[in-house]
């Protein structure tokens, strides 16, 4: 055990600390003064050239804006359901793949292509896909027999064939590659030597699944429903293509990440608009504590303990 003083340590090892101080200096520039310099653009509104201090005059404004309020909603209940759905599904895919032993490969890189495609490009094929009209979608409807077909991007009401359905399907297809491939990696990191030992005391395959795999995969499907969230929140290309600037049909897809780019560049609102960057930060930061007290933190606790 070295018995070298903190000085003493840093001057043996002072070049790997400054091999720090440039992402550092990246990080404090693009990262941390543009936060801070959103809070205070919050508290002051444009007076012709000057800047004239408000307080918390914005976040009351917002607060009491029933189109931001919501703009809040659409963004938690297409969040969601978009990780209702994907996680289970995932699990079950990454399953079911871990058990295929040959061609698993090209399975893989199918499942992943709609990751590595481009968002824009999506949406549009699926703008296609899901036209009331001439959609492909209604077009194989109505020649199984439907007559009624659903309208998709065209409803906004809370339904299984409205706009959010049809863009919840979307984020699935988009992120259910990404989901397979982690879970599987965790899938192959748990011991074969347990499912031997559970196949001997007699457990079937559902109670290895449910007393082996599942506490195996916990890290990692905390780690999915975290950034599943927060990937979430943050939707917005895919639901400005398919919904345009307004999130129609009725904002029904106007999510809070669109609320923000239209309060900043149409309305020209650069201090409501931060106002609002402050608020969606601090829900990212409150669910991620929250996930950390419940998930993490009980982890860290068994493990110490």
């Amino acid at each position: 055990m070295s018995t070298a003083s903190l000085p003493q340590r840093i001057r043996r090892s002072w070049h790997w600390y400054a091999l720090l101080l440039a992402p550092l200096a990246l990080f404090l520039l693009f990262v941390i003064w543009p936060t801070i310099n959103a809070f205070r653009l919050s508290l002051y509104r444009m007076d012709g050239r000057t800047e004239v201090f408000v307080g918390f005059d914005h976040y009351v404004r917002l607060l009491n804006d029933q189109v931001f309020i919501d703009a809040i909603l659409n963004t938690v209940l297409l969040g969601v359901a978009f990780l209702a759905i994907v996680l289970p599904l995932s699990l079950v895919l990454a399953s079911l793949m871990n058990g295929i032993r040959h061609f698993s490969t090209p399975l893989k890189v199918i499942y992943f292509l709609p990751q590595v495609t481009s968002s824009v490009a999506i949406a549009l094929v699926f703008q296609y896909v899901f036209q009331p009209d001439w959609g492909l979608l209604n077009g194989i409807l109505h020649s199984l027999g439907v007559q009624d077909t659903p309208l998709w991007l065209a409803e906004p009401r809370y339904s299984l064939t409205g706009s959010r359905a049809a863009v919840t399907i979307l984020a699935v297809w988009m992120g259910l590659g990404y989901f397979v491939i982690i879970i599987l990696a965790g899938l192959q990191t748990v011991p074969r030597d347990l499912y031997d030992a559970a196949a001997v005391d007699g457990a079937g395959p559902v109670q290895s699944w449910r007393h082996i795999t599942l506490p195996g995969l916990r890290p990692i499907l905390i780690f999915l429903i975290m950034t599943g969230i927060i990937d979430a929140m943050a939707r917005f290309s895919d639901l400005w293509m398919l919904g345009g600037p307004g999130g129609t049909p009725a904002r029904s897809l106007q999510s809070i990440v669109m609320f923000m780019y239209r309060t900043a560049f149409e309305s020209n609102n650069l201090n409501l608009a931060s106002a609002v960057a402050v608020i969606f930060f601090m829900i990212v930061l409150l669910i991620t504590a929250v996930n950390y007290g419940l998930f993490l933190r009980r982890d860290h606790t068994t493990t110490v303990g």
